[in-house]
């Protein structure tokens, strides 16, 4: 006997405003989501976690840095691995309505190539090889949920910009593939931006780009125009300004979350890269 699932249809009047064709959410993934297919395209992004993953016919294991891009129609949901708090399975949506997004896609120039992602029948899995989906995925929530002054503008340029980097990507390749593809230099940001909160060295950035220490240095500073150490500040200090912008933590506690726990050096450091103390940086946002 075939047992028939249960499928929920997702609508996107349920989500968009009428000038906003666009909605950004993170999900902690439970047992007890509803399998669903929906009206709308949808992104989805693995930031935290592991778990499964149910899409049309097919079961998958999925884990942080991987990418879904799932058509209208298409049936899907995730499970988390393990029902512990501790090890939560957390997912970003990016969700679009197909025809508005087509016309602003449209209205750019090579547009065109970018819009044949929305009509692909099939989803695709993608890997987020050096880092870039998630950044992306972080500045969508933070454009949406803020939503400060030109949010809207804002947010329409860094959809355009997601499926500028799936159109860009190969489907079907392995992380290992990807990787292994990698120049140099991306496997060395790939390191930085996926393990700034942790202590960084130039010696490690180096053995993992095969390089010599002086012939990396001269090579990562002449691709981001800054120092290794330069480069790492500026990405945690970019990580704690959009923590301070999104969420109400301690500034101590920020700091620590991005690789700091002398808070007189990180507040140092933030108005060196900022012109500004954190507090005040926060106190700005709330003007």
């Amino acid at each position: 006997m075939t047992i028939q699932r249960t499928i929920d249809l997702s609508q996107g009047d349920n989500y968009f405003r009428p000038e906003v064709p666009i909605f950004v959410n993170r999900a902690v993934e439970s047992f007890y989501k509803i399998e669903h297919r929906h009206d709308f395209i949808e992104i989805s992004y693995v930031a935290e976690g592991s778990g499964t993953h149910y899409i049309g016919d097919q079961t998958l294991q999925v884990h942080q840095g991987d990418i879904f891009l799932i058509p209208v129609g298409v049936s899907h949901v995730f499970r988390p691995a393990t029902t512990s708090i501790s090890r939560p399975l957390i997912v970003y949506n990016c969700v679009m309505a197909q025809e508005s997004i087509r016309l602003l896609l449209l209205s750019f120039p090579g547009g065109v190539a970018l819009a044949t992602l929305l009509d692909e029948p099939d989803w695709r899995q993608y890997r987020d090889a050096f880092g870039e989906f998630r950044r992306l995925f972080l500045k969508l929530y933070d454009i949406y949920t803020t939503r400060r002054p030109g949010w809207n503008t804002g947010l329409h340029l860094a959809v355009i910009e997601l499926l500028l980097f799936l159109h860009s990507y190969q489907d079907g390749q392995s992380a290992t593939t990807q990787q292994a593809g990698l120049s140099n230099m991306e496997a060395a940001l790939h390191f930085i931006h996926n393990r700034f909160h942790s202590p960084l060295t130039l010696i490690e950035a180096a053995e993992l780009s095969g390089l010599g220490e002086r012939q990396f240095h001269r090579k990562f500073k002449s691709r981001t125009g800054m120092t290794f150490i330069d480069y790492v500040q500026s990405v945690r200090i970019d990580e704690a300004c959009r923590l301070l912008r999104s969420t109400d933590r301690k500034v101590a506690d920020i700091a620590s979350s991005v690789g700091y726990q002398d808070i007189t050096f990180f507040n140092k450091l933030f108005r060196k890269k900022t012109g500004i103390s954190p507090r005040e940086y926060r106190k700005e946002l709330l003007l």
